[in-house]
């Protein structure tokens, strides 16, 4: 309000003692005990005009003040304070108060003289009784206390003015004065739609230890059994599901968020971390999106429920491979590092690439080098993804060195035992069929290539005899007749640089 006054009088301040809320402003300010907006209101006042203005302005300017840097005794502050109130008393009687039109100056003067009468004539400013009880007080007895604002209650005029104004809240405030806790309790359940206050309230108690309650009363929550929890705790859990029930949907993560922070302060049996959980495992995952999951993924993390971190990453893995989306399928995978699935995905994702030649594919593993050691398949995918980038990828300047890194490469793969699974060693092997044309294997790899293919040959022999499962049905080329002769393209060739290779250098067997 004092802030309009000054906007609506920008251009023109000296008429500013003339704007309707003029004095309001100023009462307002000295009744609630800001005496510093008072005065810088009253100094707007023409003095020419009414010369008690200065007289009322030096009241407010010597208003004792306890505070701890006042290095007051409580006993000097009264004494201080009652002299200075003996003077306000004597300016109200003896003063002129001519050119007061409005009586603002001497209203001032009522209020710092305690005057029971002008506060009530009042009433409409300060809108509730517990505004106008405070700031009375802070007049008749500014040092007094809880006890003292009791018996005002009880004894003073006015709840008397506001008696048929009363409602609910009214009834709660006037039990907080009582310290009838179970009252207050129990009326703030009923009155508001929410454990809010109850919580808080019960909370602030138990933290400064004075909860002291004649019962413990159960306000039955679907979401627990009767309990040996302590009546705070019983709230704030009440608060808490009843902020879950309002923001089931994981989009409202931030309140889920604000009641799983008030659930871990109840401590007992850990109780918290129990409803904590059993709320997660509620939210269906098949519903929400990938950010959302994550969300709740790293909740459960947070709060140490590993295994339900665990079952939340199986789920939103298998749906993304369901829904062919391999690269969250990959990153949930990484995430709770499941090696069974891990492989799983790999064989998938092998698959449609031997099948679509998308590099795409391959790329997925790029940004998880590190994260997907746990995973043989994976590791496989990867370092092939390495394989076709140096192969088939490189630009001209740098392809003859990037050839022979990529053989290098190859024939490492091919040489660690169960690296390459069984299923694309053959579609692997078509992958020298082009480079033993670049003349860039020596002998020491050829033979390595050559043994490979013996080693896969008898392993193929014997799986026809004895199957196992896994490992019967191989990727293959769409055409059978163009596979069969590319195989036996691949022997020639690499016959032939054998045999090229051992007139070059003599090779001895």
């Amino acid at each position: 309000m004092v802030q309009a006054i000054f906007s609506s009088n920008s251009e023109n301040t000296e008429k500013l003692h003339l704007d309707d809320k003029y004095w309001i402003c100023i009462l307002l300010a000295v009744a609630q005990g800001r005496i510093d907006t008072g005065r810088h209101l009253l100094s707007f006042y023409p003095i020419d005009k009414a010369p008690v203005v200065r007289t009322i302005n030096e009241l407010l300017h010597t208003m004792p003040n306890l505070s701890t840097h006042s290095h007051l005794s409580l006993f000097e502050f009264k004494a201080k304070w009652e002299y200075w109130q003996k003077k306000c008393v004597q300016v109200l009687t003896s003063e002129n108060f001519e050119g007061d039109d409005n009586g603002g100056m001497q209203t001032i003067c009522k209020l710092l003289c305690a005057d029971e009468s002008t506060f009530l004539s009042l009433k409409l400013m300060f809108n509730n009784w517990y505004y106008m009880l405070i700031s009375y007080m802070s007049y008749a007895n500014p040092t007094f206390n809880i006890s003292d604002l009791h018996m005002s209650i009880e004894s003073g005029p006015f709840m008397k003015e506001f008696e048929n104004e009363l409602d609910e809240f009214d009834a709660i405030i006037l039990k907080i004065f009582e310290f009838d806790v179970d009252v207050i309790v129990n009326e703030c359940v009923k009155l508001f739609s929410n454990n809010f206050f109850s919580a808080h309230f019960l909370n602030i108690l138990h933290l400064t230890g004075k909860l002291q309650l004649k019962s413990e009363i159960d306000f039955g929550s679907a979401f627990r059994e009767e309990s040996r929890l302590p009546i705070h705790e019983q709230h704030l859990i009440e608060y808490s599901l009843q902020l879950l029930s309002a923001a089931w949907s994981p989009s409202l993560l931030s309140l889920n968020q604000t009641a799983f922070d008030y659930l871990l302060k109840c401590q007992m049996d850990e109780t918290g971390i129990e409803l904590i959980e059993t709320y997660l495992e509620r939210i269906p995952l098949t519903e929400i999106s990938q950010s959302e999951a994550n969300k709740v993924f790293y909740i459960a993390f947070q709060y140490g429920l590993h295994d339900l971190a665990f079952s939340i990453g199986r789920v939103m893995q298998m749906r993304a491979l369901k829904g062919r989306q391999y690269g969250d399928a990959l990153t949930w995978n990484a995430k709770i590092k499941d090696c069974s699935f891990g492989n799983i995905l790999a064989d998938k994702i092998m698959e449609e690439f031997f099948q679509s030649n998308d590099l795409k594919l391959l790329d997925l593993t790029e940004s998880l080098v590190k994260e997907i050691i746990y995973s043989d398949r994976l590791i496989f995918l990867n370092k092939y993804r390495e394989f076709y980038r140096l192969a088939y990828l490189s630009s001209k300047s740098e392809r003859t060195e990037n050839l022979k890194q990529a053989i290098d490469l190859l024939v490492h793969l091919l040489q660690v035992p169960n690296l390459i699974p069984f299923k694309f060693k053959k579609l692997v092997f078509f992958q020298l069929h082009d480079l033993l044309d670049q003349n860039v294997f020596n002998e020491d790899q050829l033979f390595s290539v050559l043994k490979s293919i013996q080693l896969y040959e008898n392993r193929r022999r014997f799986l026809a005899i004895r199957p196992i499962s896994g490992e019967v049905h191989e990727c293959s080329l769409e055409d059978e007749n163009s596979e069969e002769n590319k195989w036996k393209s691949l022997f020639e060739k690499l016959s032939g640089k054998i045999a090229e290779n051992f007139v070059q250098n003599k090779i001895e067997f």
